[in-house]
């Protein structure tokens, strides 16, 4: 509902953490196809807005934001430089795709890549990634990588980029052999959640 993960929610009753919920939500047909004609990113603001309204009536939730220091991945040049491939792509047609062990981007800035890494990648980094490469332009990039499995890549006292599983690359070695870009740990501004209310609801 707001584009956000877990780690990045805080507050609210405890019952948050352990009570599970079925939603089940139907639009009408009319909003339906003016969803059709939006673009992807359209698409996805419009649809937060309802998850946003469906909670605040069923739950009562009532939330806010703040910026508070994190650790947080700084998005920059790797040792040999950058190796990016400008985008031919119309404004219009950027955006980003992700699944199992693979992220591609098209027609975007590092700034809107590393905010789409955040948003995507969430379990794999765990952090917010910030860009610092200070490239202008717009980019076409792919990353392949195998998933680490029981290894938490963020944790205190671990060089998370040199981190590589049997079968490939972590995505930290990804980064730099296939975009020529490194995360480096730091700590930043970082925006955040946080649940002013919320209430048990009631049966349908």
């Amino acid at each position: 509902a707001y584009g956000i993960p877990q780690p990045r929610i805080l507050g609210g009753p405890k019952w948050l953490d352990s009570e599970r919920f079925d939603i089940e939500a139907k639009m009408d047909s009319a909003a339906a196809e003016r969803l059709k004609a939006l673009s992807r990113d359209q698409r996805r603001v419009e649809t937060q807005a309802m998850f946003q309204q469906l909670l605040a009536d069923r739950f009562k939730l009532a939330v806010h934001w703040e910026m508070r220091e994190f650790p947080v991945y700084a998005l920059v040049a790797a040792k040999n430089g950058p190796i990016l491939h400008e985008s031919k792509n119309a404004p219009g047609e950027a955006g980003t795709s992700a699944g199992d062990g693979q992220f591609s981007a098209k027609g975007m800035t590092l700034t809107e890549i590393a905010e789409a890494l955040t948003q995507e990648l969430s379990r794999e980094l765990g952090r917010v990634v910030i860009d610092k490469t200070g490239i202008q332009g717009r980019y076409d990039i792919l990353l392949k990588w195998t998933p680490q499995t029981g290894t938490d890549a963020t944790s205190g006292g671990t060089d998370s980029s040199t981190l590589q599983s049997d079968a490939g690359p972590s995505i930290f070695t990804a980064l730099k052999e296939q975009v020529g870009m490194k995360l480096e740990s730091t700590k930043g501004p970082v925006k955040v959640l946080v649940i002013d209310h919320a209430e048990m609801p009631t049966g349908n």
